[in-house]
């Protein structure tokens, strides 16, 4: 729990000063209250941790108290408890937020009738508030983007009260006489990107991430959505039994709690069941909003039975070592290389549904296209909402992160290879190199041009695991047909006729798949369920490949000069492959030189 975290630094005299950020509007769990607003949580908490004076300040609102006896109401209007429900005496054991507190004394004075924005005469009341020793303050300043922008005006302005309440509010973290007096203050945003830097890396000022709810909180949270129902009505109905609760909890990964409430009760008002494709909708859209657009909500599937694809020998070894937790099995990255349609993002579904983990795809700046902006627009809004989404990654941890062709995550083209690294997005390199999400985020990269990776692709330690992604041979194109055709055919069939020999040398998956959907659309348009070998044969005579054969080899030769694993590379190879490969050795010697010769021939120059 984050707030273990901030009670750990408080009590043992590190810090008295903390930045919350990412999930701060949301509902969070009070053992007295029960479900808060964040701010309302985080008011009880420092009331919890001894503070006499307790209030808040944002530029919307002013200076404001604590709302429990307001929330009461809304929790009411959310069915978080019963219409007729009454204090009980629990709520009676817990000292009022201010109780303690005279109003009419000069330094305890709370001056909630000052206009909101910052002036001089609230500098000098928080100034003198916070400098007196007698009474111990928590105060919550949210909405921090509002008050201290990402801006450089913030710095450059002299005078200015909002500068001068800014720096007020930076001394306060190195102050040894606030912490002395055990005061306590915290900074609330949402997006640390949207903020002033400077209070970013301010050792004294801890960055403590406000997560998504757990599994085991959304449970609850359900659970007492059920509990308060009455018991014919149709939210028990739509939550039913136990087993369709757990069912849901799982399903909402990825979802505050406000999101589940939202969920719950569109199935209520539908007269359904919770879960499924509304819950998959939801998710998806919940996803593309919190992180800006950078991410998307991928798809997950079980591999198949057999360990016929090599690629499921080294996947199910991946989702063993994380179940056992024994992570020298788990690589913190997975590099799937190869000429397009060679199955490169189904391998990190595969993973993802293998270790029963939630798959997110990252977007690029050049892949987002027109994305929610920050409040304060500086040029780079991509790796503001980037911080957002990485966020989001650490916060519905454990999850697979796919990263479609990488060598597109650098937003800019660097003139020489050594200089890609320097345009990374700064966030995104750190994510990567976080060895401490080592088994909580497994990052897997697809690329058709390796080549073109940015260098830190190739830091020992992070994308060590490279699975080498080839177009199939005979014999697997043979049962790839055979697999995509399934329950869709009429007669007869000769797969191995079709593409087993060698005149159909280069198809991929993705051709295959292609020519089972034009096959299937020729039937249909003379008006049959099923296709047949002619339609088959038809779709196979006029598909047209979308790189030439060179081109492919051109790239699968790159790919297989980034092999260090002869087990992460294809049993069967193609002629145009195999040539390189005898036993476990690779001649990387021997696919340079085809490779410059490919490149004089298809007119490519580094």
């Amino acid at each position: 729990m984050f707030w273990d975290e901030i009670k750990k630094h408080y009590e043992a005299g590190s810090a008295h000063q903390f930045l919350l950020h990412f999930n701060v509007d949301d509902l969070l769990y009070d053992e007295v209250y029960g479900y808060l607003p964040t701010v309302n949580y985080l008011m009880e908490q420092l009331n919890m941790l001894g503070c006499d004076f307790v209030l808040g300040y944002n530029m919307a609102r002013g200076v404001y108290r604590s709302t429990i006896g307001q929330w009461r109401n809304r929790q009411k209007m959310l069915k978080l408890i019963p219409q007729d429900h009454k204090e009980d005496e629990s709520e009676n054991r817990r000292p009022r937020i201010n109780s303690r507190m005279a109003f009419d004394k000069p330094h305890e004075d709370p001056f909630f009738n000052m206009e909101a924005m910052p002036s001089q005469e609230l500098r000098q009341r928080l100034k003198r508030l916070i400098g007196q020793p007698r009474t111990k303050v928590g105060l919550v300043i949210d909405m921090l983007e509002q008050l201290t922008p990402n801006h450089s005006s913030l710095t450059d302005a002299v005078g200015d009260e909002t500068q001068l309440l800014f720096n007020q509010i930076q001394n306060w973290a190195s102050d040894l006489e606030v912490r002395r007096h055990r005061h306590v203050i915290l900074l609330v945003t949402r997006n640390t990107s949207d903020i002033h830097p400077n209070l970013t890396v301010q050792p004294e000022i801890p960055m403590v991430v406000i997560p998504f709810p757990d599994y085991e909180e959304r449970l609850r949270f359900i659970e007492r959505l059920h509990d308060v129902a009455e018991g014919a009505s149709q939210m028990r109905k739509t939550l039913g039994n136990n087993r369709e609760r757990e069912a849901l909890a799982r399903e909402t990964i990825g979802l505050n709690l406000l999101g589940v409430h939202d969920v719950v009760q569109q199935a209520v008002a539908a007269e359904q069941k919770a879960g499924g494709e509304p819950v998959l909708r939801y998710r998806r859209e919940s996803i593309r909003t919190f992180s800006h657009g950078v991410l998307e909500l991928g798809e997950t599937h079980p591999g198949p039975s057999d360990d016929g694809w090599y690629v499921m020998r080294v996947i199910r070894d991946i989702a063993d070592g994380l179940k056992n937790q024994d992570l020298r099995r788990v690589p913190r990255g997975v590099l799937c290389l190869g000429p397009p349609g060679t199955s490169k993002a189904y391998a990190a579904r595969v993973l993802a549904g293998e270790a029963n983990m939630p798959l997110v795809q990252l977007r690029y700046a050049n892949q987002v296209g027109e994305v929610t902006v920050s409040i304060n627009e500086n040029g780079n809004s991509y790796e503001r909402n980037l911080t957002a989404a990485l966020n989001y990654i650490r916060s519905i941890a454990p999850t697979v992160v796919f990263m479609d062709q990488i060598e597109q995550a650098s937003p800019h083209t660097a003139m020489h290879p050594d200089e890609l690294n320097q345009t990374m997005p700064h966030a995104l390199l750190n994510a990567i190199s976080d060895a401490s999400l080592h088994g909580l985020v497994i990052w897997v990269g697809a690329s058709q041009r390796p080549d073109l990776m940015p260098p830190i692709f190739r830091q020992y330690g992070i994308f060590d695991t490279k699975l080498i992604m080839l177009p199939p041979n005979g014999g697997g194109r043979t049962i790839i047909l055979r697999i995509f055709c399934q329950g869709q055919t009429s007669g007869n069939i000769n797969f191995q006729a079709l593409v087993g020999g060698s005149e159909t040398d280069g198809l991929t998956w993705r051709d295959l798949f292609l020519i089972v959907q034009r096959a299937s659309n020729l039937a249909k348009r003379n008006n049959r369920d099923r296709f047949t070998e002619n339609d088959l044969r038809q779709a196979l005579n006029d598909f047209v490949p979308d790189y030439s054969r060179e081109m492919q080899t051109f790239m699968g030769l790159l790919a297989l000069r980034e092999a260090n694993s002869r087990m992460m590379v294809p049993d069967g190879l193609l002629p145009e492959y195999q040539e390189f490969v005898e036993g476990n050795r690779i001649d990387k010697t021997g696919i340079n030189k085809r490779l410059m010769e490919l490149s004089n021939q298809l007119g490519l120059h580094d």
